[in-house]
């Protein structure tokens, strides 16, 4: 028994490697937070999903060994000269959401106005119901 605590203090887990994880969201989303230095995720077997920004963070998983991180996105300098609005109330707005290999695209309306990065609301032409979604250029937003 005290032998195979043994081995499993002296079993070293390899970690996540969290530069190249901040590279890869990088990609998918520009103005996110670098990740925790601090953090030991276990190595993911797998490449990370890292799914669109929605309500100010991106969500950054993996389901084979189980864990999930919430990556914050960065707020605009509110003096920066290039922050324009892209997304105007009441403008249509193409929404689309994906995954590996996928993408589905809706018309919706916008209930906010938006700089490029930001939460708004956007509502079906079907449904009362509003809906949070990220600008990501004029007249485009992602779930």
């Amino acid at each position: 028994m005290i032998s195979l605590f043994i081995s499993l203090a002296t079993a070293t887990t390899p970690f996540e490697n969290l530069a190249i994880l901040d590279e890869r969201i990088q990609v998918h989303v520009a103005n996110a937070e670098p990740v925790d230095k601090r953090l030991k995720l276990a190595q993911c077997p797998d490449s990370p999903i890292i799914a669109p920004a929605v309500g100010g963070v991106v969500v950054v998983r993996c389901p084979a060994v189980g864990w999930r991180l919430r990556v914050p996105l960065r707020a605009p300098e509110a003096g920066l000269e290039t922050v324009q609005i892209v997304i105007r109330k009441g403008d249509m707005v193409e929404c689309v959401t994906g995954g590996n290999g996928f993408a589905v695209s809706t018309q919706m309306i916008a209930l906010d106005d938006a700089f490029v990065g930001q939460p708004l609301r956007v509502k079906s032409m079907t449904s009362a119901v509003p809906m949070t979604a990220i600008a990501a250029a004029r007249g485009l937003a992602t779930f």
